[in-house]
């Protein structure tokens, strides 16, 4: 993995960072306290290139690989976690759309994404089809040029204002992956209903919220792959698994920065705490988990662009490190802080309760252990 950044990404990050400090992260609290999403940070992503990243340039995008992704977000998510969502879910719609989709689908759905001017959204888990996600059960009947789509998808991010949703669904009655498929659904579709909006824990500006397909008819061309093509679409996913990590790297960095700057500043029995041995260790080791972070996450990141065989397992191995190292070290911040740390008027709470969704969402941490375990025996067979 070459550790030094190029000129372009050097670039590419320094805007990230003035964005942030500039544009985003004064309103963090507020995005979060109103349970609000961000969407007029989406169009300043977008008129600075950071919206459509990865998308090719044909279409608008920069065309550049999940490094300038991961690099963006991990600067975005210091100030604001719900923003740099935002750019998570613009590279792995594209990522899929680019894949899979036809021209005149990419067309319509990739300039608008790299313009920052919309985002879609993954309508995938179902109350019984979260970790196990080929158990879903939500229907695609077949009728002449159309399918009928009947279900209900939960705790979908980016619900509540998404364009166009990447709805998984089942084509016949085989069980398992082998009857799945996706199909791209407009907003506005007949039989699309946005129900309950969520108020999680964290990343509140999020819009999640419950999708419901009421025989909702969708043309067949918007099939984006037939049954029995979930294992590739899945693949997709990859990107994701070092694009959350690096929101996490972000959120991470963030709160040891602040843990620094605090433990030499507050005073207790007369000196800094800073001069305390034991907080001293907490932060050495905070530090140690974040450089961590950062290498599994970026030799992912550049395997994943170079198309590497390694790389999906290192994306799984980057992702279950990083979502239980990121919380560690937010909540040894917060301990640093005291009282205050525990306070909305600082943003280690925030960061806190953001932090911990990087453990579920995405992949959990256990199925990414599996999916590394699954590595180890195809590398090491007995």
């Amino acid at each position: 993995m070459a550790l030094a950044e190029s000129n372009d990404l050097h670039m590419l990050r320094e805007t990230a960072r003035r964005l942030t400090d500039r544009e985003f992260r004064a309103k963090a609290a507020h995005w979060d306290r109103d349970a609000e999403p961000p969407l007029e940070n989406l169009r300043i992503l977008g008129d600075n290139g950071l919206a459509g990243i990865t998308v090719e340039e044909q279409y608008g995008g920069s065309g550049a690989p999940v490094v300038f992704a991961v690099a963006a977000i991990e600067e975005v998510a210091r100030g604001c976690t719900a923003t740099a969502a935002f750019i998570l879910a613009n590279c792995v719609s594209a990522e899929i759309l680019q894949r899979f989709g036809n021209e005149a689908q990419k067309q319509k759905y990739l300039p608008p994404l790299a313009r920052g001017e919309f985002l879609g959204a993954w309508a995938m888990t179902e109350a019984n089809a979260g970790s196990a996600a080929t158990e879903l059960i939500t229907k695609a009947i077949p009728e002449g040029d159309h399918y009928r789509l009947t279900g209900n998808k939960i705790f979908i991010t980016r619900a509540a204002i998404a364009e166009f949703f990447i709805a998984f669904a089942r084509v016949g009655s085989e069980p398992g992956a082998k009857g799945v498929t996706a199909f791209i659904v407009d907003k506005g579709t007949p039989g699309l209903k946005i129900g309950a909006r969520d108020l999680h824990m964290g990343l509140r500006g999020g819009a999640s919220a419950e999708v419901i397909f009421d025989n909702c008819k969708v043309h067949k061309d918007n099939m984006l792959m037939p049954p029995g093509g979930f294992g590739k679409l899945m693949r997709g996913l990859n990107q994701a698994r070092v694009l959350n990590p690096g929101m996490c790297l972000g959120i991470a960095e963030e709160s040891l920065k602040l843990a620094t700057l605090y433990a030499q500043t507050r005073r207790q029995f007369g000196k800094r705490i800073a001069d305390f041995q034991g907080i001293q260790w907490m932060l050495a080791e905070m530090a140690i988990r974040v450089d961590a972070m950062r290498l599994l996450i970026y030799r992912a990141a550049e395997q994943l662009g170079d198309g590497h065989p390694d790389g999906p397992h290192n994306a799984a191995i980057a992702k279950a490190f990083s979502g239980e190292a990121a919380f560690e070290v937010v909540d040894k911040a917060m301990q640093i802080h005291g009282g205050y740390g525990y306070s909305s008027a600082l943003p280690i709470e925030r960061m806190l309760r953001d932090v911990r969704a990087f453990k579920i969402g995405g992949g959990a941490t256990e199925i990414m252990r599996n999916r590394i375990a699954a590595g180890l025996f195809e590398r090491y067979p007995a």
